[in-house]
């Protein structure tokens, strides 16, 4: 019994889960006789007035049986270790490109689990390919209109489909495609480019196919293949040459203007990445609508300098009233972004001065440029190597973090970053343009790294 259960991780002051002496580390075994395989079941048992609760204590091992009455719309006020309970479904294929094939080993053992989960994909926004699917689960998605759904397509071709996604027999993804649109289901998709299997004319074909599902297929991410120096006994891949790179932008952009047109909408969205690559600027803030596409680096940089440059004027004051010296830690990709940023920083005259810290990853290899993949000893040396011309603050984006936690891809916590880096100061900072600035302006002088300035 008690390897089953939704474990809670925290409850929230004066909540109904409070009153009733819930605890983190506390299991809910099931919801009105029904046992919860999921975050889903539970928000779905959370909508009825009357709930039953079934809970294992964590301090004495007894199992409580907890009735409560409540309004529909009214949440217990938990949050729990994990959104899945019964187990991550785990990926059956073996993709040409796995980034988890490509990691180095002897890390911690969270880093190696391929999910391929629909449930994460309707709660977390995490990409699926749907070929571990039962009927059930299909019948699941549809009874309880799981909406919007991401979908790792990578080619409409069913035959390079299967190659890189390295089985056989996968059912027609736009057989899949045509089953969520006619039950009302949301998806957005991404197809992970490789040079010389799916780029091309099986790419035209790709983006061709899915836009004659829009609206219903919302967008179409076009991401390049991301290889490690960790790959081993693998199919032989290569990253995208500058010219390559180009041309797969080229493309993008012709059949967006193309959408635009017909559809109303681009539809299909190049990562920032093929910019990087080409040596491009990203387009402007336009161009990418919704930005529908960011977790899949679709628009980051161009998201950060719109909120930048948006926020910046009405925080001028606050700013100019602060000194010190700023060192941000980025990733190779987003140096360019930066340096924008500082320029126009140093054209406002402010006694707080900015400085970028570029790091090169040796954890995963000189390939791999995006910030969010730098691990915590990359970050660890280029801080204690770095000879700033006076005190300063170093400023580490939240993005290198795993979500919830405190450590970097490494296993290195932040509490570890900071000893080892001392004296000098290492602080964890937002990764939105208006929630860092103003993190600058009211934790810069708390945390000791700026000081009020006597102009």
């Amino acid at each position: 019994m008690a390897e089953n259960g939704a474990i809670i991780h925290r409850v929230e002051p004066d909540s109904i889960a409070a009153e009733l002496l819930l605890e983190p580390g506390d299991r809910i075994l099931s919801v009105n006789g029904a046992v919860l395989e999921d975050y889903i079941d539970f928000l779905m048992a959370n909508a009825d007035e009357r709930i039953s609760l079934e809970v294992l204590k964590k301090k004495n091992g007894a199992v409580e049986l907890l009735e409560i009455e409540k309004d529909a719309a009214e949440s217990l006020g938990v949050s729990f270790e994990h959104v899945v309970f019964d187990g991550i479904r785990e990926c059956a294929n073996h993709c040409l490109f796995c980034f988890v094939h490509q990691l180095p080993a002897r890390q911690r053992a969270t880093l190696y689990i391929r999910d391929d989960d629909y449930r994460l994909s309707f709660l977390h926004g995490a990409y699926i390919t749907f070929t571990n699917l039962t009927e059930s689960d299909w019948r699941r998605i549809e009874r309880l209109h799981l909406s919007p759904l991401y979908v790792s397509v990578h080619a409409t071709d069913p035959a390079v489909r299967q190659k890189l996604l390295g089985v056989k027999g996968a059912a027609p993804i736009l057989e899949q495609i045509k089953r969520l649109v006619a039950a009302g289901i949301t998806v957005h998709t991404q197809a992970v480019i490789c040079p010389e299997i799916n780029d091309g004319p099986v790419l035209e074909q790709t983006i061709q196919d899915l836009a004659q599902f829009w609206p219903e297929v919302a967008s179409l991410a076009i991401v390049p293949v991301g290889l490690t120096e960790h790959r081993s006994k693998l199919f032989p891949l290569r990253i995208f040459r500058p010219d390559e790179a180009s041309r797969v932008i080229d493309l993008v952009h012709r059949f967006q203007k193309q959408f635009r047109e017909s559809l109303g909408s681009r539809f299909v969205f190049a990562a920032d990445e093929w910019y990087v690559l080409a040596g491009r600027q990203v387009p402007e803030d336009e161009a990418y609508e919704d930005y529908l596409q960011l977790d899949n680096g679709v628009g980051l940089l161009r998201w950060f300098l719109t909120d930048f440059y948006e926020t910046f004027p009405s925080l001028y004051q606050a700013l100019s009233r602060l000194q010190g010296k700023l060192v941000v830690i980025t990733g190779q990709a987003a140096i360019g972004m930066w340096e924008e940023v500082r320029r126009y920083w140093a054209a406002q005259n402010l006694a707080l001065t900015l400085e970028l810290l570029p790091i090169q990853n040796r954890f995963l290899g000189s390939t791999v440029t995006v910030t969010g993949l730098l691990s915590g000893n990359d970050v660890m040396e280029a801080i204690q190597s770095h000879q700033p011309a006076d005190q300063a603050c170093y400023l580490v984006p939240q993005i290198t973090l795993r979500q919830g936690d405190d450590l970097f891809l490494d296993g290195v916590s932040v509490a570890q970053l900071r000893e080892a880096c001392a004296p000098k100061r290492v602080m964890i900072v937002p990764t939105q343009a208006a929630e860092w600035l103003r993190w600058i302006i009211h934790e810069g002088c708390v945390d000791g790294c700026l000081e009020q300035s006597l102009q």
